[in-house]
């Protein structure tokens, strides 16, 4: 993999957490993230209320690994709208996820913000926060139109 290449690690991003039940590639995982990166789910609560839940990338596996154990889930990136300044970069990517490679039920819709940093060396994910659609939220249709750069 080359870890100058943005596209090649948000492919690897998605190829990691998909895969049958139990599948994911945990240790495939680890190299696109720095040492010190957050993953932090959103949702709503029982009330309503947004919430989050904030997680180190080892920290991720444990709360998600027991909940794919059983279920087969493919994501996939549909857009993507990215943003580079300097050593950073900030990438709205819109996903999509199955219950099957190709052909499956639709499972859900969503958007992950992934903030990125070139240390010199190489793209590291830094950070990663996403929220899924639901009635009143929607993926940007504008997220479709193209590239910001």
């Amino acid at each position: 993999m080359d870890f100058h290449d943005i596209d090649q690690l948000i492919a690897a991003f998605y190829a990691t957490i998909s895969g049958p039940a139990g599948g994911q590639d945990w240790e495939g995982a680890k190299p696109l993230f720095h040492p010190d990166a957050r993953l932090v789910r959103t949702r709503l609560d029982e009330e309503g209320r947004p919430v989050a839940f904030s997680f180190s990338v080892d920290g991720y596996r444990e709360a998600t690994a027991p909940l794919l154990a059983a279920m087969d889930f493919y994501e996939y990136e549909i857009a993507r709208r990215t943003v580079r300044f300097g050593n950073i970069a900030q990438l709205f990517s819109a996903y999509e996820a199955y219950d099957r490679p190709e052909g499956g039920r639709l499972l859900k819709r969503g958007m992950n913000m992934i903030h990125m940093f070139d240390d010199g060396s190489r793209w590291w994910i830094m950070h990663v926060i996403w929220d899924d659609e639901r009635e009143g939220v929607r993926l940007p249709q504008d997220l479709f139109a193209g590239e910001a750069e």
